[in-house]
């Protein structure tokens, strides 16, 4: 707004001219306020169809959850003696029980050096080179000069890339450099070889003091090798982690529990938003405001879509195995939200498992769309980036927003130059009927003075 100009406040008129142009303003300014109260709606709008496509999101990461057989078919895993070795499940694993024997621990090869009386002392075992392999990768070479010590050593040593870790190790009287590989394994054995006058000791047998090693273990009797203690390939979908000597019986049973989480996390996301569009349609009474969504189109047609989600039998289920949701125990409310019978749910997990799966996944070579594809697909038509029918919503709120703000900024230029204009016309108001009272004075002056002469 400009700065108004100086008035004099109605001194020669008697006029209230700041009270007058205020109003004058502000009728002035009501497209403005208009425009300001649509561009208040529009954000209102915006805001709560932003908040339904989160919660649409919030039901497709749900729905992700249960899109493979693995995942539906949850499974949970113990061991016997956690102290010998802890289990896990990968997914897809087969239901079984397994003794597990574990003879020998994967180990990492560690080497010392020989002894030194001088932690930073130079020169005090040789020069040349000391070439570092680990299995059959490639050597790498540390060069050894006059000026290295055990401690510049041992970082030039980390510094290489070589798999090895080198560390200063101080037993009371005397230094050793410890090389210690990174990997366990067989595979990753340590080869040290000192040339040119070098004399460190690791190419010393005797100074190897750890061997790299496998993990030995038998499951079963069968017995088996890995160069690591996480064992993940022996068991399918199951994975070892070998802690100890000992022997162990592993379990892999049917976790129900699990899978009913996630579906209460389904059907929960699902009424999230369900809810989140009733409470958009509830009447109230009152007259509608301009941020109303009662009766909005695009919500209508999500309600009814996923309302037909719901309750649509799956075509091309075989006869005999589960072809709605309701019959495992997911049901559709008087008020659109869905109740799962947790009972159920877990009787046809019973009675038969790979049914369940198939309701969940689909087969798309026979044909059956799953629940999680129907419902992902409603999800996406309405959520996509580019096309989803509320992101383009929003958008388009967001774009007559930023419009409205150049029309605004066009009206108040307008209102303010108005302002100026007006309150230009009182100040020559005012200038005039002063003067003409300046001169009324000087008139009844002059002729008081003739009589009086």
């Amino acid at each position: 707004m400009t700065t108004p100009l100086t008035s004099f406040s109605g001194l020669a008129t008697g006029l209230d001219t700041d009270a007058i142009v205020s109003s004058l303003v502000a009728v002035a300014a009501l497209p403005i306020r208009r425009l300001e109260q649509q561009q208040a709606d529009n954000s209102s709008i915006r805001f709560r169809l932003d908040t339904i496509r989160q919660r649409l999101d919030t039901l497709k990461s749900s729905l992700e959850e249960l899109d493979s057989r693995s995942e539906v078919l949850a499974t949970g895993t113990t061991s016997s003696d956690e102290s010998v070795l802890s289990v896990s499940a990968t997914g897809g694993a087969s239901l079984g029980t397994y003794d597990v024997t574990v003879t020998n621990l994967a180990t990492a090869e560690r080497t010392y050096s020989n002894a030194f009386a001088d932690i930073d002392g130079a020169g005090l075992f040789g020069t040349g080179t000391l070439t570092i392999q680990v299995g059959s990768g490639d050597a790498v070479d540390v060069t050894v000069d006059g000026t290295t010590t055990l401690n510049t050593l041992a970082t030039a040593i980390n510094d290489a890339g070589a798999g090895v870790n080198a560390a200063v190790i101080f037993d009371g009287t005397n230094f050793r450099l410890q090389v210690a590989g990174e990997a366990t394994g067989l595979e990753n054995a340590i080869t040290f070889t000192e040339s040119g006058g070098l004399s460190l000791g690791l190419d010393d047998p005797a100074n190897e003091v750890v061997a790299a090693d496998d993990a030995r273990f038998t499951i079963d009797t069968l017995a088996m090798t890995r160069p690591t203690n996480q064992v993940v390939s022996a068991i399918p979908g199951v994975s070892l982690d070998l802690q100890d000597v000992g022997s162990s019986t592993v379990r892999v049973d049917r976790d129900p529990e699990a899978l009913l989480a996630k579906v209460r996390d389904v059907v929960d996301a699902y009424n999230t938003v369900t809810n989140g569009i009733n409470a958009e349609f509830v009447f109230t009474g009152a007259a509608r405001t301009g941020d109303s969504l009662n009766g909005d189109s695009t919500l209508r047609g999500l309600q009814s879509q996923l309302g037909f989600d719901a309750v649509q039998p799956f075509a091309g289920v075989p006869s005999g195995d589960f072809a709605t949701l309701a019959e495992l125990g997911i049901t559709s409310t008087q008020t659109g939200a869905l109740e799962l019978d947790e009972s159920i749910f877990t009787a046809a997990l019973d009675a038969d498992p790979e049914a369940v799966v198939q309701l969940f996944v689909g087969d798309a070579d026979a044909g059956i769309e799953g629940i999680v594809e129907r419902f992902s697909r409603t999800v996406d038509l309405y959520t996509d980036v580019d096309t989803g029918l509320l992101t383009t919503r929003v958008d388009a709120l967001e774009e007559e927003n930023r419009d409205i703000d150049d029309r605004i900024r066009s009206r108040q230029d307008r209102v303010d130059q108005f302002e100026a204009n007006i309150r230009r016309q009182f100040v020559n108001l005012e200038t005039t009927v002063a003067g003409l009272q300046a001169q009324g004075d000087q008139l009844t002056s002059i002729l008081a003075s003739l009589s009086a002469g």
